[in-house]
């Protein structure tokens, strides 16, 4: 990724349209749900974002596809034609509502016989090229999963793709869908009380359409940043890590282009006493989280809401894995 000596992408990336779908499967509403409730039935959705029933998919296919098509939808009409585009799909657990029958009948039942429809949907790259299909891609589709930083590592990746000129526009998303279970949710996610805040499970599937000119645009990525390790996360590695990250490469940007709202949006593993620091360095707080509940590529959700807000100025998306590794993404409105 290149990268200027502040950490920032040397040219802005132009977010064409951001479509965010949340547990109560309302394209770009904050409408009620229920963790008790779930998981609601798609079909609905489907029917109105894609027009007709889709056949020989589960719900995690459909969920990836109403949410892209969403975003697709919201974006000019011309603005596919003869361009290369990329699809990159990142969740952190996949189509596991296929998987999981899949293998039982596979490994529980002597052997067994999966029917050819569950074979094809437990294919990991099965929801991506299912996408492809339903909206003309051709292009490069790939599927990233690496636990809650799988959306900011497709972000990063699609950045790199869009700046070697493989591809002219990125379609980059993050779907992750309820387990069978709260419980097993939490199990999967490896949720406890003492690595994440007390907040509901919940599933979604948000998307972005990046890369154009700097026409028709709803925002900009600015910056997609990791750490080059693993810490502890203990409040001096957190002030470190804010001070690193935060006063020495974000502040002299955001004097640079004197943009003076600035929101913070905190993933589910980060404490209160870690935006607690954040607040007293006039940040504002964005909590996204109640309108979609924990899921891996949250992220992906945090940030399509706040581009598709009222609210305009810089949002710095601030994310940690359960291994304490952390990341960051700037984007502008």
């Amino acid at each position: 990724m290149s990268l200027d000596e502040t950490n920032i992408f040397k040219e802005p990336l132009p977010v064409i349209a951001a479509s965010f779908v949340g547990p109560a499967l309302v394209a770009n509403g904050d409408a009620l749900w229920e963790e008790a409730k779930l998981p609601l039935s798609p079909d609905e959705l489907v029917q109105k974002i894609m027009g007709q029933p889709m056949r020989r998919a589960g719900r995690f296919i459909k969920l990836v596809c109403c949410g892209a098509l969403a975003c697709l939808q919201s974006a000019p009409k011309e603005i596919l034609q003869d361009k290369k585009v990329g699809i990159f799909l990142s969740t952190g657990l996949g189509n596991i509502d296929e998987i999981l029958p899949f293998i039982t009948q596979v490994f529980k039942h002597d052997g067994g016989f999966p029917s050819p429809n569950q074979f094809a949907n437990s294919v990991s790259n099965a929801a991506a090229f299912f996408l492809a299909r339903e909206a003309g891609v051709k292009g490069i589709i790939l599927t990233i999963s690496e636990e809650e930083l799988s959306f900011e590592s497709a972000l990063w990746l699609a950045q790199t793709y869009l700046e070697s000129g493989q591809i002219d526009l990125a379609l980059v998303g993050g779907c992750d869908v309820f387990t069978p279970t709260i419980e097993e949710s939490h199990d999967r996610i490896n949720l406890t009380s003492d690595n994440s805040r007390f907040l509901p499970v919940g599933e979604g599937s948000s998307w972005f359409l990046l890369g154009g000119g700097q026409e028709n645009k709803v925002g900009d990525i600015l910056a997609v940043h990791f750490d080059s390790a693993e810490s502890s996360r203990g409040e001096s590695s957190v002030k470190n890590n804010l001070s690193d990250f935060g006063e020495n490469l974000i502040e002299p940007f955001l004097k640079r282009k004197k943009e003076k709202e600035r929101f913070l949006l905190p993933g589910f593993r980060v404490k209160e006493t870690e935006i607690n620091i954040w607040k007293n360095k006039n940040w504002q707080i964005h909590d996204y989280l109640p309108h979609c509940g924990i899921h891996s590529v949250a992220a992906a959700f945090g940030i399509a809401h706040a581009l598709q807000s009222k609210k305009t100025g810089c949002f710095l998306h601030y994310n940690v894995n359960s291994a304490g590794r952390q990341a960051f993404i700037l984007a502008q409105k």
